[in-house]
């Protein structure tokens, strides 16, 4: 899969539907998440309640399952949404930090062992330990490991009979046949704590408007990774680029990615 294949139509149509996306999130960066989906036209709505489970997930067009502060009580939520849910809406899951943790690890293979997951988006320490393959992390954003991310992306794909989004350096998204890979990237997306659990609910809004998962998940990481790009180029520190990120979001649409990968393309033709 190319940029060229990428459904840049999906931009616009999120827009004009703004799906609900009901993510079951990581405490620390909520409120980042719930900035970046609204930035992206989609509504975000959060829940701590098993109670409510149900409502929720009538409420929602997809669902993000984070495992980032992960507890007993989360635990029973998330299970209980996935029960309420039974398939019917597409769901994303971070498996933050399993690739450092064996808790999250157990719970993360439980999880995908007794329910299905439409996308599983992680860095590749998350994504090699769910696949099976020894990786040691370095906190909840661990990502250096020294197996290639294709194979590891295609492994867990194939374990887990999903679409897996691999991101580091070169994002890999993959359902097993086919492969985008995604160069684009900016070093504050690696430092700014929440990319990653952006990302994740972030795809799961574009997977309402009606494409593959792959396709989905591969605009997702494009737009994701340009938006980043181009705040990096307006801001020398972080406090800026998050300003300037969060206005490249919610400024985007169907032409400006056209016009991005147009761009990309001269640029990688000139060199």
């Amino acid at each position: 899969m190319e940029n060229a294949d990428l459904p840049c139509r999906l931009v616009d149509q999120v827009r004009r539907k703004n799906p609900v996306v009901l993510t079951i999130a990581n405490d620390v960066t909520a409120d980042k998440v719930a900035d970046g989906l609204s930035a992206c036209g989609a509504s975000p709505i959060m829940s701590k309640a098993p109670e409510e489970a149900a409502e929720m997930v009538n409420l929602a067009d997809a669902i993000t399952i984070n495992l980032g502060t992960i507890n007993q009580t989360q635990l029973s939520l998330i299970r209980a949404v996935l029960d309420a849910n039974a398939g019917r809406r597409p769901v994303v899951l971070d498996p933050v930090a399993v690739g450092s943790v064996d808790y999250r690890l157990k719970i993360a293979k439980q999880l995908l062992d007794d329910y299905y997951f439409t996308v599983i988006r992680g860095n590749a320490s998350e994504i090699a330990a769910l696949a099976g393959y020894d990786s040691a992390g370095h906190g909840i954003d661990a990502g250096a490991q020294q197996t290639a991310p294709v194979p590891v992306a295609k492994q867990c794909t194939q374990h887990y009979h999903t679409c897996v989004c691999l991101t580091g350096p070169t994002d890999v998204v993959t359902d097993g046949q086919d492969i985008f890979l995604n160069a684009t990237g900016a070093a504050m997306l690696t430092v700014n704590v929440g990319s990653g659990d952006m990302l994740s609910s972030i795809t799961a809004a574009y997977l309402t408007v009606g494409d593959t998962p792959i396709a989905s998940s591969a605009l997702a990481a494009k737009l994701f990774s340009l938006a980043g790009a181009n705040a990096a180029q307006q801001a020398a520190g972080l406090g800026r680029w998050q300003a300037c990120f969060f206005d490249e979001l919610s400024q985007l649409d169907s032409q400006w990615l056209t016009d991005q990968l147009a761009n990309e393309r001269d640029d990688n033709d000139d060199k």
